[in-house]
């Protein structure tokens, strides 16, 4: 379904259930890849009947979710909805659209609407008593349901009265009200959808908790009404609450009775599903219903009055109150619950920021503290206490929040200081902070650039602290499966860089022992021939060639293959070439300014000295590399002549003739159809869909997995007579031939002498 061409936003579209009334439960919508809204709102709507037997259509609103603007056309979204309501309508509203090059009608479209649900409907009974039992229950749930549908409509009703007013703040309690009994009600609809069946099966057992459940969920929502100061009446009119005489004490014992199944519930009913959709949305949070417990005036008169005789008290603010804690946190946190009691644990694993940095400034302060105490004479610090503290550390270090993560990583530099003195070195610390460190460890790769930093800081401190024996954490780092990801593995091999510059490389300068070599190798090895993004294989190969420049060649043959041998061994030879020739311009321009301040003939030839003596190690060098290279093969005797690709050897290469080389005749290089970059052949895939300025022009085809133009990108897909790959392979971007295996020496000889679709392939003699 497509809306016309310009049309006026919002747009309507209005589904009637084919069923009948029905409870839904999911709502699906599978977007167009560029005809895309930009903002979808949901109402449930059920026929009512009117005065003379007239029929209108109350719609409820659902909520609202948002679509990515897919500005490289690559894929289409699907968005599920979980919802709980009862409908015979379902209303969609397009707010607006998505404003691109190829959606030039401005137009919003949808490939395809699924909603799950089951009808409402109870099939006939097969007896007597089960119909008596049946209508019973239809007439509690009518009675309960209809209470509180009423209870919705009259808060409704006060709030668009409120707006009208112009007074918004008690217009912001209605709706908050409002919101919490709509969530009331999808619970209960569902409760008693769940009664039913129970009593079908003849389950009264079953049957009679719900019932209590469902009287509990009302006793919620009075407790509500109760909080807020109002109370209505069956006539469905909205009163200032009658002053109770209840006692303190009762009364806050009935609250605390209530308030454990309100929050349950809330949890189990909350809408947010909506709009957690979108993750690139920052979620926008409300106070909650629970802080305005003050009573709703009728008049601004009696609202002065109120607060001049009796000032309301100050309500608690829930962001600082902590979910109860389930059985499996009570069970996997038993030792945290034994030292530091069950308040700070709820807090630390609470997902709000408040409880969140309170428990850990808690924590934070008993470390201090335990840390004064040790220095005195003869203290010693409780394993517990450490245990403990690492696994309240490794769950907060989890948390996305920037501040919390950084509060928890301060902690644990206190904690890293109270265990200086001697526990360092026990295995079992050792144990409880290599799972501390795993956690930090995916911490590296965040998206937050000051968390990732930071993260990595802390394992580079851990490592050098912890990098042999039994208690090592480098393996972590390297004995892992390859990590797909881009951003996550190109994390990953700066790490391991990181590890090899700072920790390894001056252990093998000061002992010439080079920790993990066979680990270290074999990773960046794997990551460099099987990674399938060219970025993460260059930073790999850089990595493995540094290596190459501290230690001996010869000490890595035993890990590589003869072709990475040779292109390090090439690599090598080019960097120091670059590195002599930048000393020698060095040394000449220092020299050359020496002589125009102040011509000094000793200082001039010393320096003229260290060049000549320089110019002759260069000259001895390359004589020496012509003599090999003439007795192992006949290789060019001038880099200048060849070319480092296809290794084609012309005494008519230099370095303008090359470039052209480069760009028109290299079997091994090709020129990207969308920018003209030049790159070689085995990376035009990758280059097309990450590197390519022009990358969102492309669309990757699902069956040949190759980027092709968007505007050819419908007319491929339906010949479907390309050629079939899979994720984890390879092909010639020509003639499609299975290269996943192939070396580089593979590919130059297959685009040099086999591939027959390959422009610049080398003209058979």
């Amino acid at each position: 379904m497509c809306i016309c061409r310009y049309p006026e936003y919002p747009q309507d579209l209005i589904v009637q259930l084919k069923n009948g009334p029905s409870i839904i439960c999911k709502v699906q919508l599978l977007s167009h890849h560029y005809k895309i809204a930009s903002q979808i709102e949901l109402y449930a709507g059920i026929t009512k009947q009117q005065e003379h037997d007239s029929m209108f259509i109350e719609f409820t609103r659902l909520g609202f979710v948002t679509l990515d603007n897919n500005n490289r056309f690559q894929d289409r979204e699907l968005k599920s909805i979980k919802i709980q309501a009862d409908c015979e309508y379902l209303r969609i509203v397009i707010r607006g659209c998505h404003d691109n090059r190829l959606n030039v009608h401005k137009q919003a479209s949808f490939l395809a609407l699924n909603i799950l649900g089951h009808n409402s409907i109870i099939p006939p009974p097969l007896s007597n008593h089960r119909t008596l039992t049946n209508n019973l229950s239809q007439e509690d749930h009518k009675s309960s349901s209809f209470k509180l549908q009423t209870w919705i409509k009259v808060i409704q009703n006060a709030e668009e009265e409120a707006a009208q007013d112009e007074d918004y703040k008690e217009a912001k309690i209605y709706k908050e009200l409002g919101d919490r009994l709509l969530g009331l009600n999808k619970f209960l609809c569902n409760l008693e959808h769940e009664k039913q069946v129970v009593v079908a099966k003849k389950d009264y057992e079953e049957a009679e908790k719900i019932k209590e459940d469902i009287a509990q969920v009302m006793k919620t929502a009075e407790t509500l009404l109760t909080q807020c100061g109002i109370q209505i009446t069956s006539e469905g009119e909205l009163l200032p609450a009658e002053p109770t005489t209840v006692h303190l004490g009762e009364e806050e014992e009935e609250r605390d009775d209530a308030q454990i199944p309100a929050d349950e519930i809330t949890n189990w009913t909350s809408f947010d599903a909506l709009s957690i959709q979108d993750g690139n949305k920052q979620e926008i949070t409300s106070p909650s219903l629970l802080s305005a417990r003050i009573p709703i005036p009728i008049t601004n008169t009696e609202r002065q009055a109120t607060e001049k005789t009796s000032p309301a008290k100050q309500p608690e603010d829930p962001e600082n109150t902590p979910e109860p804690l389930t059985k499996e946190d009570m069970e996997t946190c038993k030792l945290p619950l034994d030292v530091f009691g069950m308040n700070m644990i709820a807090c630390i694993l609470s997902v709000k920021v408040k409880c969140r940095q309170r428990g850990l400034g808690e924590l934070s302060k008993i470390i201090v503290e335990t840390a004064d105490l040790m220095k005195q004479d003869d203290a010693h610090v409780d394993p517990d206490f450490i245990h403990a503290s690492l696994l309240m550390l490794q769950e907060a270090v989890m948390d996305s929040r920037e501040l919390i993560f950084n509060q928890t990583i301060q902690i644990w530099y206190d904690l890293q200081e109270l265990c200086s003195a001697g526990l360092l070195d026990d295995i079992n610390v050792f144990r409880w902070i290599e799972r501390f460190f795993t956690a930090v460890l995916s911490r590296t790769a965040d998206s937050n650039v000051q968390i990732k930093t930071k993260a990595t800081q802390v394992v580079l401190e851990l490592i050098k602290v912890y990098h042999d024996g039994q208690m090592d954490l480098i393996p972590l780092c390297i004995k892992e499966r390859m990590v797909r990801n881009l951003k996550e593995a190109k994390s990953r091999v700066q790490l391991v860089k990181s590890i090899t510059e700072e920790i390894l490389l001056p252990i093998y300068d000061s002992s010439k022992v080079f920790p993990h070599l066979k680990d270290v190798v074999n990773f960046l090895v794997s990551y460099y021939k099987n990674h399938h993004h060219a970025d993460v294989r260059q930073s790999t190969w850089e990595v493995l060639l540094c290596v190459a420049q501290r230690l001996d060649i010869s000490i890595l043959r035993p890990y590589l293959d003869s072709d990475t041998i040779r292109s390090l061994e090439k690599d090598v030879k080019k960097n120091e070439s670059k590195a002599t020739v930048n000393e020698l311009r060095a040394l000449a321009v220092k020299s050359n300014g020496a002589t125009a301040r102040k011509p000094q003939k000793a200082s001039s030839k010393s320096t003229l000295t260290i060049i000549r003596h320089k110019l002759t190690w260069l000259q001895q060098t390359q004589t020496k590399k012509k003599k090999e290279q003439k007795k192992e093969e006949k290789k060019p005797e001038e880099n200048d002549a060849l070319c480092l690709f296809c290794e084609e050897h012309n005494p008519k290469f230099n370095e303008d003739t090359l470039i052209t080389h480069y760009y028109n005749h290299c079997p091994v290089l090709t020129n990207c159809p969308m920018c003209k970059t030049i790159l070689e052949v085995s990376t035009l895939r990758d280059h097309l869909l990450v590197d390519c300025e022009r990358s969102h022009l492309v669309k990757q085809c699902n069956h040949c997995k190759y980027p092709v133009p968007v505007e050819q990108w419908l007319q491929h897909t339906l010949k479907n007579n390309c050629t079939e790959t899979s994720d984890n392979q390879t092909r010639c971007p020509f003639c499609q031939s299975d290269m996943t295996s192939s070396t580089e020496a593979d590919w130059r000889m297959h685009l040099m002498d086999e591939c027959p679709k390959n422009p610049r392939r080398r003209k058979q003699k």
